[in-house]
């Protein structure tokens, strides 16, 4: 019997599906298999906003001489959703066994209902340079399952200190004209010049490959993936983006607030898919959103003064990404050295806390789910 419906309304309702749903329905028929993983529902499909919690524990140390600090630490990274709307509870989702640096192990960032977990290992030669090792994982959390990129071997010119926070850089997005995931790694080889290195694995490969075009500047941490590009903040106060699918570098301007009381510091955040750029300041949050490259919209100020008591400087309030997919904001407060989660609904301007006992130690993140999450990790 034909299907009475066209594709498209097919697609438009499957869009709209929570990815749980999604992948008990592909069990109903062979159509209803087909549009499931069709690579056209992948780009369309809603994604769904979950925080998720991001733990590190040691499992065995391995000691150098008589050091008391290890250099390498066995250890195993454990994931947990957070679920609830005004108590957040754990629920586990995978441990990993990994061998890291233990302070030296981030979770990079989300694309696609995929997570990239990165690492950097310490050896040395035999005259005691550092020859840093980097190492990437994808996890799938939903089909519980990872894959090791190749690791990165970055030769250093002379004595490097791991602890400079220009020192390199990461990210991972998705290239939709290929259909593949690839991942971005930058490193300033020479502390005392600039001598930039970027290469880029694609999914199905299994090497980096070095491109020919390197940042204006040296960038840091985990760049945010919005609209094709990814995006990080630079030492010169400038945005410095790098298009997924021409493998080019460029630079963007932040917004420039009008006050002073919005300087303290600034980063960049994921909103539901777009850029976010925030000041940070003595008496709240000030946020744009980028759109489509082209013009930096103010999206809302985040005022905690009629709020938290003063005095304000006993406050650090970050941004974690969207609540849900009206664009509530979820927020971690440092208040009074005590860890604190909040939810910003932008409809009222209201802010309201959110207990989460369950969530300490660890790092906090937003997680977006797609139709991608059902398919094999592949590297």
């Amino acid at each position: 019997m034909a299907n009475p419906f066209p594709e498209d309304i097919i697609f438009g309702i499957l869009s709209r599906l929570p990815v749980k749903s999604l992948a008990r329905f592909r069990c109903v028929c062979k159509s209803w298999f087909k549009y499931i993983n069709d690579p056209y529902l992948h780009t369309i499909h809603v994604k769904e906003p979950t925080p998720i919690f991001f733990q590190l524990y040691v499992k065995k140390l391995t000691p150098i001489g008589f050091q008391l600090s290890p250099v390498n630490v066995w250890g195993y990274i454990k994931i947990s959703f957070l679920h609830g709307t005004t108590s957040l509870r754990k629920k586990p989702v995978l441990e990993l066994d990994f061998m890291a640096r233990f302070f030296d192990c981030l979770l990079v960032g989300s694309c696609n209902g995929l997570i990239l977990v990165c690492n950097e290992q310490d050896p040395r030669d035999s005259e005691g340079i550092h020859r840093g090792v980097f190492r990437f994982a994808l996890i799938n959390p939903l089909s519980k399952e990872r894959c090791h990129l190749p690791p990165i071997p970055t030769k250093m010119t002379g004595l490097i200190d791991f602890r400079s926070p220009y020192y390199w850089a990461s990210g991972f997005g998705f290239d939709d004209s290929t259909n593949t995931l690839k991942t971005v790694f930058f490193a300033n080889l020479n502390l005392e010049a600039y001598v930039p290195c970027t290469m880029v694995h694609s999914s199905g490969s299994s090497s980096w490959r070095e491109v020919a075009q390197n940042p204006a500047y040296p960038i840091k941490g985990g760049g945010v993936f919005a609209h094709g590009r990814l995006y990080w903040l630079a030492e010169s106060f400038t945005l410095v983006w790098f298009d997924v699918k021409r493998e080019e570098f460029g630079l963007i301007d932040p917004p420039k607030p009008k006050g002073d009381r919005w300087f303290d510091y600034n980063e960049l955040d994921e909103l539901n898919g777009q850029l976010g750029f925030s000041y940070y300041g003595p008496f709240g949050i000030k946020t744009w959103i980028l759109k489509q490259h082209e013009e930096w919209v103010l999206h809302r100020c985040f005022d905690i003064s009629p709020i938290l008591p003063p005095p304000y400087e006993e406050y650090d309030l970050e941004i974690l990404g969207c609540w849900n997919n009206d664009g509530d904001i979820l927020l971690m407060g440092y208040i009074y050295q005590t860890e604190r989660l909040f939810v910003y609904t932008l409809k009222s301007g209201d802010l309201r806390e959110v207990d989460c006992a369950d969530a300490s130690g660890g790092w906090i993140r937003m997680y977006q789910s797609s139709s991608l999450s059902l398919l094999p990790t592949s590297a």
